[in-house]
């Protein structure tokens, strides 16, 4: 009885100290659940997109809402920074992306707006790198 006490302990602090590893990833500066949700969709709409837009991949945001209510039908507002400005030698473009993903007509893409040359500041804001 000892043993299987002593070897339950064990365990539990084995996967105690699993846990703690894990959710230090997050308090070291890897990414939240939010930021790898949000780089899943955008992957997913990116595909989407003209060859036009390709370099716009850094730092993606997404915002959702449903259509009526309907879980299944959203629109979907995205915007990432272009990959070229993050050398530091000009300032990024941010591309704004809204679509709809609906089940009976699939990803339809409603509106591209470029912004060009946005300030530091609100390429910080789009990275999270809010001091």
């Amino acid at each position: 009885m000892r043993k299987l006490m002593i070897t339950s302990l064990l365990f539990v602090g084995l996967i105690s100290s699993y846990s703690n590893a894990r959710a230090n990833i997050n308090l070291e500066g890897g990414p939240t659940q939010k930021e790898l949700l949000e780089e899943t969709l955008y992957t997913r709409y990116y595909s989407y997109l003209d060859k036009t837009y390709s370099d716009f991949i850094m730092c993606p945001r997404i915002n959702i809402e449903r259509i009526n209510r309907d879980k299944r039908r959203h629109i979907v507002h995205a915007s990432a920074l272009n990959y070229a400005a993050h050398h530091g030698d000009i300032p990024y473009d941010r591309i704004h992306i809204t679509l709809t993903d609906t089940p009976e007509s699939g990803v339809k893409i409603n509106k591209i707006t470029i912004q060009k040359g946005i300030s530091e500041n609100e390429s910080r804001l789009q990275c999270r790198q809010v001091d």
